[in-house]
């Protein structure tokens, strides 16, 4: 069991250095798609947001969106099964997302709150604040999360990006969420 554990630490380790790398790189995918197709979900993305094709790393890890807009900012989507996942299974994998990207801490900025998508989907969305170091100096991001269940999977989304742009991240990410379909 304490060998499982060192592997999933390992795990998030490269994940949270992976996403540090994402939002302070000005390389994105090339090409501007207007939509996110995946055979559980389906959105429709804001002038300037496109998808990272080779993102998805797995079965959870769906996909990968990012900026040219916003410097620095990127979305990933996780889809996740099975008959046991409900709404606080789903927020608590998310938040062990947000504590492996933030090794400085994290702090809840805005409490969960319910939407409602196009397609009638209702998943409540709620704002974090993390801290990582960047070279010698702490930095803060802001995190909209948003957890939703569909016909066919429960999906959370996660996006990064430097405080300084934090609401307009917040508008798209909220327009990209209620697109679902």
């Amino acid at each position: 069991m304490n060998e499982r554990f060192k592997i999933l630490l390992k795990y998030r380790f490269l994940l949270a250095a992976a996403i540090v790398l994402m939002l302070f790189s000005n390389s994105y995918a090339a090409g501007g798609q207007a939509e996110f197709k995946h055979k559980y979900l389906s959105l429709t993305l804001p002038a300037g947001w496109s998808v990272k094709e080779d993102a998805t790393t797995g079965k959870e890890l769906i996909g990968w969106l990012q900026s040219k807009s916003i410097p620095g900012s990127s979305i990933l989507i996780y889809s996740f099964r099975g008959a046991l996942l409900n709404y606080a299974r789903v927020r608590i994998r998310g938040l062990n997302e947000l504590t492996a990207a933030y090794p400085k801490g994290q702090k809840q900025l805005k409490k969960p709150k319910k939407i409602r998508t196009e397609k009638g989907y209702k998943p409540k969305v709620e704002l974090w604040q993390g801290f990582i170091d960047a070279g010698s100096m702490t930095v803060s991001l802001q995190s909209p999360m948003a957890v939703m269940k569909t016909k066919k999977s429960w999906i959370l989304m996660i996006g990064y990006v430097p405080d300084t742009s934090g609401v307009k991240m917040e508008e798209d990410f909220l327009k990209i969420l209620k697109s679902a379909k």
